[in-house]
């Protein structure tokens, strides 16, 4: 027979090994990745950010650090483990990342114990200032905004002006047609 600690010893190493794999490939999947450090952050709070993040993020989760770091390390990003102190908190985000750092820093206006500690983005670890400065910039929707406004600012004024145009030919057509009516021989 087999010892019932046993037994919960390997159910306790699967759920590890299960929640690394999942851990895993979020990172993978991530093109950006954000720290931040809390401190005395009521329940009500943590749903809050949570919330708000959903609508700009993939994922948010708090993870232990020895979970987080063989991670780190599998993924090349040993170095993000010094963003692992205190109580972590995990934002996995994937085509916006100046949604996810606005969302973050809109979080640490009001929340003296939210600490923005560090990002992964493209590939290179950055410290928590730069979270602070992308949230600064226009978001991707923003920009895409910005570039239609101003090529419909030429274009509707090249529509008006070939307007003006169609109708000054139509004018000017019109005047002829009269004049030739008003010269032609009356019979």
């Amino acid at each position: 027979s087999t010892n019932p600690s046993e037994g919960k010893k390997k159910e306790v190493s699967l759920v590890k090994r299960l929640m690394f794999e999942e851990l895993e490939k979020e990172f993978a999947s991530s093109e950006t990745t954000f720290f931040s450090r809390f401190e005395r952050l009521t329940v009500q709070d943590l749903n809050e950010l949570r919330r708000s993040l959903e609508k700009t993020s993939k994922r948010t989760v708090m993870v232990k650090h020895s979970l987080a770091k063989k991670v780190l390390e599998k993924t090349k990003f040993a170095d993000a483990a010094r963003f692992l102190k205190g109580f972590v908190l995990v934002t996995l985000g994937s085509q916006d990342p100046q949604a996810v750092s606005k969302t973050l820093v809109g979080f640490v206006k009001g929340h003296e114990n939210f600490e923005l500690k560090g990002m992964i983005l493209d590939g290179k670890i950055y410290e928590g200032s730069l979270v602070k400065e992308l949230a600064r910039l226009p978001s991707r929707k923003e920009l895409l905004t910005l570039v239609a406004i101003r090529m419909k600012s030429p274009i509707a004024r090249l529509a008006m002006t070939l307007g003006s145009l169609t109708r000054s030919l139509a004018v000017a057509l019109n005047e002829i047609y009269k004049k030739k009516i008003q010269e032609a021989p009356q019979a």
